[in-house]
């Protein structure tokens, strides 16, 4: 699948966990690249498009996750391994979370 540049937000390369459920625990990913308006992530099992998936993105490891509601915009299978790339959209996220975000990147 080809992905189209169709940002609105810079993304700053970024390697941080990410726990996201869906209902329940639903995968244990890492973040590939993250900005304010959402966040690449590798995953190990394939997450259909359109889905909506609450996130606790660990920023740092001395702080609260990071909890926000993502929409996937876009998969893509990494080769021939069971790994995928995911881009997903910030759909909701708080006040307070999005200016920690903030913070993390400099903004």
């Amino acid at each position: 699948m080809e992905v189209n540049e169709k940002r609105s937000c810079s993304r700053f390369g970024c390697r941080v966990p990410i726990l996201c459920r869906k209902g329940t625990l639903f995968d244990n990913s890492q973040t590939m690249d993250i900005s304010k308006g959402g966040v690449g992530l590798i995953s190990s099992k394939f997450i259909p498009l359109n889905s909506n998936l609450v996130m606790e993105i660990a920023l740092s490891p001395k702080s609260e996750p990071l909890l926000a509601v993502g929409k996937v915009k876009w998969v893509q299978k990494l080769g021939s391994q069971e790994r995928y790339r995911v881009g997903m959209a910030f759909t909701d996220i708080s006040a307070q979370a999005g200016n920690r975000l903030e913070d993390y990147l400099g903004k």
